[in-house]
């Protein structure tokens, strides 16, 4: 039976050959470099700067009138160990096949992003300059810390400059079809030099329903403290995301702003006594690009985060700048120096720069990062 299985496969392939045309693409991007921070638990390290490396495979079969089949398979890794991300995964990045219709759209199924991620990640520097740039914690997901298991995305065609998306993940729950859930939605829309996009999520059960994320094995800052008042572990029932963003490009300058919060319902104390507290954070980021030439790109950026725990009254802010400048080789290969430097202020006692990235968090208020790395695309 096994025999005639695959005999028949092959010939099906034989025959489509005929009167379909396929193709596979292997493709990556690496980065790595120096990296030097300031203020680690007190101390200043230098080490290696590797970044979110990967290496995936994209494939297409014309099906004809308009129609194709699709996949994506894309595993990260570390490119100073060679160890795999996204907790040891092959194709932990994204994983999904599907179909696409040139005037209906794609749907796919899979491991894939949310549109939060998809929709408003370009216009932040963590999504288009480097992911050390995330917003504190990477508490909005914008520079792809999780992605969404077990899930059925379908994205509309671009209608006179409007697309839309929407993502749903099964929690795959017996007797439960809310817990363990997400969904997501969004929408944007492009006309000549501006664009602007809205995207929104809720996942049920964070903790357990993503193995990734910052709520999984360690605390976010706005609760990194001995203090009582905030010690709270991002382990709630819900999680919900909004944001908005937008860009124009004015010749040689392109201005950027995006808005974020993020909201965590009934989050659990690590002490005992405390009161179980909603949460919530929000991000305005303001940066710009600047083409000095066909080779050379400067970037800025500004980031301020406040948020607050609703039982304590607890508010801890964060203020981030961020400088990049790149200098391409090749349409492949970028040279790139960058500094970051975060600021705590409010109820936040330490800064600490995309958590995990620096080694620890900064023994006081200020954290500074400084890369010099390259990248290649193939």
């Amino acid at each position: 039976m096994k025999r005639w299985l695959i005999g028949a496969a092959a010939a099906a392939a034989c025959a489509g050959a005929a009167h379909a045309q396929s193709n596979v693409t292997l493709y990556g991007f690496l980065y790595s470099g120096l990296r030097y921070v300031n203020n680690s638990g007190g101390h200043s390290v230098t080490g290696l700067a590797t970044g979110p490396s990967r290496w995936g495979m994209r494939g297409n079969e014309d099906l004809g009138n308009g129609r194709s089949a699709l996949f994506t398979l894309e595993s990260g890794f570390d490119m100073g160990s060679g160890n795999s991300r996204q907790g040891g995964r092959l194709f932990g990045r994204q994983a999904y096949v599907g179909l696409n219709d040139n005037s209906l759209g794609t749907v796919t199924f899979g491991r894939q992003y949310d549109m939060v991620a998809s929709f408003l990640a370009p216009y932040v520097p963590a999504g288009k300059w480097n992911g050390y740039m995330a917003h504190p914690g990477d508490v909005d997901n914008l520079n792809f810390q999780f992605r969404l298991n077990n899930s059925v995305k379908y994205v509309t065609p671009v209608i006179n400059g409007f697309q839309a998306g929407a993502v749903y993940s099964f929690g795959e729950v017996a007797g439960s079809s809310k817990q363990n859930s997400a969904h997501s939605m969004g929408l944007k829309y492009k006309s000549g030099d501006f664009s602007v996009a809205a995207a929104y999520m809720r996942v049920n059960n964070p903790a357990t329903a993503v193995s990734e994320g910052n709520w999984n094995t360690i605390l976010l800052p706005a609760f990194t403290s001995t203090s009582q008042r905030n010690a709270y572990t991002v382990s709630p029932q819900a999680m919900t995301t909004v944001g908005v963003a937008a860009d124009y490009q004015a010749g040689s300058f392109k201005y950027a702003a995006a808005y974020t919060q993020v909201r965590y319902d009934k989050v659990g104390g690590t002490v005992a006594g405390l009161p179980v507290s909603d949460a919530k954070y929000s991000n305005l980021d303001l940066n710009v690009a600047y083409s000095v030439n066909a080779s050379w790109q400067l970037g800025a950026g500004y980031t301020y985060t406040f948020g607050k725990v609703d039982a304590t009254g607890f508010k801890p802010k964060y203020h981030q700048f961020n400088l990049m400048t790149n200098y391409f080789l090749s349409k492949r290969t970028i040279l790139q120096l960058a500094a970051i430097h975060q600021r705590a202020a409010g109820d936040a006692q330490n800064a600490y720069i995309l958590y995990g990235s620096t080694g620890g968090a900064s023994s006081s208020r200020g954290q500074t990062m400084l890369l010099a790395g390259i990248f290649h695309l193939f």
